[in-house]
C-alpha cells in the first residue's frame, strides 16, 4: 500500500466532525424556556430528534480523533505539551457534553414519546415528573463540558501559537475563543441560551482548523 504524501485523516476527522455539530446545533429546535411538559411536546413532534443527537454524538467522536492531529503537528515543538493538554481537557469536554446529548436521545426521547401517547393522564404526569428531575443533571453536565471546552480550545491555541508551525493568527482565534467560553459557562446558568453559546466559537475553531491542515503544506 502506498502511504499517502501527507496525513489527511486527522484533518478530516476535525473538519467533518466539527461541521457534524454545527449542522446538528443548527437543526435542534427551540426548547424555549418552557416548563417539562412543553419540551417534551417539543421533542415528541420533532421527526428528525434522534437523527440530530446521533449526529451530536457521532461528531463528537471525529472531532476528538482530529484532534489529535493538531498535537501531532506539534509533535517536536515548544506546543508539544499544551497540545496533548488540549486533548485531555477535551476529552473530558466531550464526554461531559455527551451525557447531555445521550440524556436527550435515550431517556428524553422515550419520556417524551410516553408523555404525548397518555396525555392527559397519570402516565403523562410521571414522564413530565422524571424529566423535570433529571434533565437538571444533564443541563449541568453541558454547563461543566462548555467550561471544559474552553480550556481545552485555550490550550490548543498557546499550542500554536508556541509550536509556530501553523498561523499564529489560529493560535490566538484558539485563546479568544475559549476564554469567551469559560466566560460564558462561568456567567450564565446552564439552563440559559448564553450557557449553550458556549460551544459556539470553540466548533467554529475547529472547522477553520480542521480546513487549515487539510490545505497542502507549503516547501
Amino acid at each position: 500500500m502506498l502511504p499517502l504524501a501527507r496525513p489527511v485523516l486527522y484533518p478530516l476527522c476535525l473538519l467533518g466532525g466539527s461541521l457534524l455539530v454545527a449542522v446538528a446545533a443548527a437543526a435542534h429546535p427551540d426548547l424555549g424556556g418552557g416548563d417539562g411538559a412543553a419540551q417534551l411536546a417539543v421533542i415528541a413532534h420533532c421527526e428528525s430528534w434522534r437523527v440530530i443527537h446521533w449526529a451530536f454524538l457521532f461528531g463528537f467522536a471525529l472531532s476528538l480523533t482530529g484532534l489529535m492531529g493538531v498535537v501531532a503537528k506539534h509533535t517536536g515543538t515548544p506546543g508539544e505539551g499544551a497540545a496533548r493538554a488540549g486533548v485531555m481537557v477535551g476529552t473530558f469536554a466531550y464526554g461531559a457534553w455527551a451525557v447531555l446529548v445521550a440524556f436527550m436521545v435515550g431517556p428524553g426521547w422515550t419520556l417524551a414519546r410516553s408523555y404525548v401517547a397518555a396525555e392527559p393522564g397519570l402516565t403523562a404526569t410521571h414522564a413530565v415528573f422524571l424529566y423535570d428531575m433529571l434533565h437538571p443533571f444533564a443541563l449541568a453536565a453541558q454547563r461543566t463540558a462548555g467550561f471544559a471546552l474552553g480550556i481545552s480550545t485555550c490550550l490548543f491555541g498557546w499550542a500554536v501559537v508556541n509550536g509556530k508551525v501553523l498561523p499564529r493568527w489560529l493560535g490566538a482565534g484558539a485563546v479568544a475563543s475559549g476564554v469567551v467560553a469559560i466566560g460564558l459557562a462561568l456567567a450564565f446558568p446552564e439552563n440559559t441560551k448564553a450557557d449553550e453559546a458556549a460551544f459556539v466559537l470553540p466548533v467554529v475553531w475547529q472547522v477553520v482548523t480542521g480546513a487549515l491542515l487539510l490545505r497542502p503544506s507549503r516547501s
